[in-house]
């Protein structure tokens, strides 16, 4: 024996600054829990997963693009990037990927991976609103998603009921800052 650790590489796919964000903070949640592991981190990131040592394949700048008219401008370079960032997930031979939000983005990232790589795990870290809107999308995130990472209590139940992947509510973001919710600065300090 060599003594080396184990190494394990993940893919994360985030596509817009919320992402980033949410990424930033499970980076050091999967060192914690892969402690006797040597990590790597590779995809699409902004600058806090940057802070946080992962590589990234391009600036988050080229795909996070909001509203309509925007989107169908940049149509054609965001198909690119989709299929870039499969293509080097792919070639880095990942051990998992996971994908933060901006569903139109990392879902055809993620079929595009789980069609190429089937035994590896996809989590998907913030269910898309398949309660709210086209429902249907949960059943078929389970040909390529193993499991989804709900911010929202009712997300797990709601999954089951429309058979969708297993899923696990996790907590929002917001929760850690509960000053948010108060009204006044003594509130605030309790």
């Amino acid at each position: 024996m060599t003594g080396a650790r184990p190494y394990l590489k993940f893919g994360v796919v985030v596509g817009e600054v919320s992402g980033d964000a949410l990424g930033a903070k499970l980076l050091p949640a999967l060192r914690e829990r892969f402690s006797n592991y040597d990590l790597d981190f590779v995809g699409t990131a902004g600058p806090l997963l940057h802070a946080q040592g992962m590589k990234s394949f391009f600036p988050l700048a080229d795909i996070a693009v909001m509203g309509i008219v925007p989107v169908i401008k940049r149509l054609p370079s965001l198909l690119r990037r989709i299929q870039e960032t499969a293509d080097r997930l792919i070639a880095e031979k990942i051990d998992c990927l996971i994908i933060v939000d901006s569903p139109d983005f990392t879902h055809r990232v993620a079929r595009k991976v789980k069609a190429a790589l089937p035994h590896i795990p996809v989590i998907d870290y913030v269910s898309p609103s398949v309660w709210a809107w086209r429902p249907g999308r949960a059943k078929a995130m389970r040909g390529y998603i193993d499991h989804v990472l709900a911010l929202l209590p009712f997300e797990p139940v709601a999954h089951q009921k429309l058979g969708g992947p297993p899923c696990t509510y996790v907590g929002h973001p917001l929760i850690e800052r509960r000053e948010l919710f108060r009204s006044t600065q003594e509130e605030a300090q309790r």
